[in-house]
């Protein structure tokens, strides 16, 4: 699964690597983070609001331009009657994207590409006894290309707005309550990554770009899993614990630290 993410890339240098722009009609790159200034993020959880880049919609592909849209991470499908329904959806299998209501049209005209500068996994050791009581212990671990390279995963993204109609509302007013959001695909863990989890966000190589975000194209040979040599670049790195909780965002969630070997065994206190 992917259930947090960092992203450390400065505007500019996002914009150049995917060749995009930001989405002037959502308050362009100043509203990329639902107001905030855009800044590097080190613990991106569901719910927030993220730079994703997708072809410009009600534009024919042909002619459609690559943006960066700010969006909600956790997908709303239209027919949703509210924005919680998202909360369940910040991850889509990739072995049942054509089973699912949620995912089968967005697979097919609403692909998306979510930029990181890596991922936060958990592998657990073991329990540990505190107390009397078993606890899990886990050791965190960030992915990220050894280079320091960007990385794309495959996603879906989705539009929905109240049911004014049903609701009462004003219109004017749930213009205003619109959302975007997305989803990021999972596909069973490969090589070295089943070290650490038995499955993985779907990392896209540069050369598949394009093709991901083209309505036209087939996305099925690119729900594959990623190339051998995409995953052997990526840098299995132990860190703190810190991460696991969301209110922390700041550069030292990724710095390495010596690794957990396994769970000690605490005495029972009677």
């Amino acid at each position: 699964m992917c259930g947090r993410y960092a992203l450390t890339m400065e505007p500019e240098s996002l914009y150049g690597t995917f060749e995009a722009e930001p989405d002037e009609q959502a308050g362009g790159a100043q509203g990329l983070y639902g107001g905030d200034p855009v800044r590097p993020r080190y613990n991106i959880a569901p719910t927030l609001t993220v730079p994703v880049v997708r072809l410009e919609p009600r534009v024919a592909p042909e002619d459609a331009r690559r943006q960066i849209e700010p969006m909600r991470w956790g997908l709303v499908p239209s027919w949703a009657k509210d924005v919680s329904v998202g909360t369940r959806m910040f991850n889509a299998r990739v072995e049942s994207l054509g089973a699912k209501a949620a995912f089968r049209t967005a697979l097919a005209r609403r692909r998306c590409l979510i930029p990181a500068s890596g991922y936060f996994e958990w592998r657990r050791l073991g329990d540990q006894t505190v107390g009397g009581r078993k606890r899990p212990v886990k050791q965190a671990y960030y992915l990220t290309p050894a280079d320091g390279s960007v990385m794309a995963f495959a996603g879906l993204w989705e539009y929905w707005r109240p049911r004014d109609q049903e609701s009462g509302a004003d219109p004017e007013e749930s213009a205003g309550r619109a959302v975007v959001s997305m989803t990021i695909i999972t596909a069973p863990a490969v090589g070295r990554m089943t070290q650490i989890h038995d499955r993985m966000p779907l990392v896209l190589p540069a050369s598949e770009w394009a093709a991901w975000l083209d309505p036209r194209i087939d996305p099925t040979p690119m729900l594959e899993p990623p190339p051998a040599d995409l995953v052997a670049a990526i840098d299995l790195r132990p860190v703190g614990p810190a991460v696991g909780n969301v209110a922390n965002d700041d550069p030292s969630l990724i710095e390495p630290v010596a690794e957990l070997t396994a769970a000690p065994e605490q005495p029972t206190l009677l």
